[in-house]
């Protein structure tokens, strides 16, 4: 895949991926499409065209009990590409697309910027944000949120409040900076404020101790000459003058500012941090880098150069968006790049948009000699109730969770016949966390479309 990026990537439950962006593959005669699958060894199952099933690829996908959403506007498939046909967003109509939210009773909050339609209960808008019950529809017992101009990003916190970018100076009929914190029944916390910015926006918002946000994009904040990527805010808004924000640079792009797009954040205190930037406090880091949550750059990961550029059809790119993990314990990484450089010496000038790298596992060595599948967990980082979810429903499973040093911390049987499975708030420490679902009688399944003899294993963060 040579053109142009791949800005989200799922593991099926065989293990296959499923990628979503805007790409041209060799040999294709056809304009760009919204995505492929893409089997284990990193060979094309299927080119995914307009007229065949993930139709709508292209935009960030997000998993559920059965498959997954994808487009900001939130269309839901099964895994094998079919539209979910008791999802059915009504009452809705986007001018422009924002992001997305998921609940695990399947509830969404919408944004964007649009109107409400046939619902006589509802002013008709412009809105910013709109309920959608778990069937798609509008919910007509919460009011939608208003704002002069789209909300682009949200990102709910411990505490059930949302952190947004955009807005437009008013949000909810009040003056606003475009960093704003909405209270859990989508009205503005008046108790946050963040500076002004100039310039830029919020792409990432990560919750971490004592009540502080890290923040991740580009800000230039009103009166301040710097540009930043990272920052990190005090309970009220304001920034936290202890935090060490870290120096990047796009050097090869002087019309380009350096961006930290995604953060994930690796245990308690440290940061992986991925965006359009190449060097970062001085150091080569192209696109992906380690930081505590201090904001200090850490030696001893992500050694090499990082990803290497590319010609786009009006830019030059190199670019990392994000990362997704693996099953097996690998984890993967995807933008819009030629090559990656892991600074071992390996050969990875062939890389193109997504390359699979190992380490930043848990250290549990896997127990099991059958296919392992991908254990769907939402919302991932979780400070509340955590929902995991199976592509088959085990009859004798037994759910296990460990901790960073492989002991057991939490035991107990899956529900016999249940594609879902909530855990409790508080059922864990905050931490990083491998969680397995495995059945008593997958070994002798026979297929990997029923359960995969190793079980479901995947990987949970939890929030203070």
């Amino acid at each position: 895949m040579d053109e142009i990026n791949i800005n989200s990537v799922l593991q099926r439950p065989d293990g296959k991926l499923i990628i979503s962006g805007q790409l041209r593959f060799p040999g294709v005669d056809a304009a760009f499409l919204g995505g492929g699958v893409l089997n284990m060894d990193g060979t094309v199952e299927t080119y995914l065209t307009p007229d065949g099933h993930y139709y709508l690829l292209g935009g960030r996908m997000t998993p559920w009990g059965d498959g997954f959403y994808v487009g900001r506007s939130g269309m839901r498939y099964h895994w094998d590409g079919t539209l979910d046909t008791t999802w059915q967003p009504t009452g809705v109509i986007l001018v422009q697309d924002g992001d997305y939210q998921l609940f695990p009773d399947g509830r969404v909050l919408v944004t964007g910027y649009g109107n409400v339609y046939g619902v006589p209960s509802l002013p008709e808008g412009p809105y910013a944000g709109f309920w959608l019950r778990s069937d798609g529809h509008v919910d007509t017992t919460r009011t939608p949120i208003s704002a002069e101009s789209p909300i682009f990003t949200i990102r709910q916190m411990p505490d059930g409040k949302f952190m947004c970018t955009g807005g437009g100076g008013f949000v909810q009929g009040h003056p606003s900076p475009t960093i704003f914190r909405l209270n859990p029944d989508g009205s503005l916390d008046t108790t946050f404020n963040a500076p002004y910015l100039e310039l830029g926006m919020g792409l990432d918002y990560l919750p971490v101790n004592d009540g502080k946000v890290l923040a991740s994009g580009w800000f230039k904040f009103i009166g301040s000459p710097d540009t930043l990527s990272l920052i990190r805010l005090m309970p009220d808004g304001s920034l936290d003058p202890t935090f060490h924000a870290p120096y990047c640079e796009v050097t090869y792009n002087t019309h380009t500012f350096p961006i930290i797009g995604q953060t994930k954040l690796l245990g308690n205190d440290q940061l992986i941090v991925m965006g359009c930037f190449d060097r970062i406090n001085g150091q080569a880091k192209g696109g992906i880098a380690m930081l505590d949550t201090a904001g200090n750059l850490l030696d001893g990961y992500f050694e090499g150069v990082g990803c290497g550029g590319c010609e786009g059809p009006t830019s030059y790119n190199r670019v990392i968006e994000g990362m997704m993990d693996a099953s097996d314990g690998s984890f993967y990484i995807y933008g819009a790049y030629h090559g990656y450089d892991d600074g071992t010496g390996t050969d990875g000038s062939n890389q193109r948009l997504i390359s699979r790298l190992y380490g930043l596992n848990m250290g549990i060595q896997e127990q099991h000699d059958g296919q392992v599948a991908p254990l769907q967990i939402a919302p991932n980082p979780s400070a509340g109730q955590t929902v995991l979810s199976v592509g088959t429903p085990p009859q004798k499973g037994t759910l296990t969770i460990h901790d960073a040093s492989g002991r057991v911390v939490w035991q107990e049987p899956w529900p016999a016949g249940a594609y879902t499975h909530t855990l409790r708030a508080g059922a864990s420490a905050p931490g990083t966390y491998v969680v397995r679902v495995v059945s008593s009688d997958a070994a002798t399944a026979g297929s990997a479309a029923r359960d995969p003899a190793g079980g479901y294993v995947g990987q949970l963060v939890v929030l203070p």
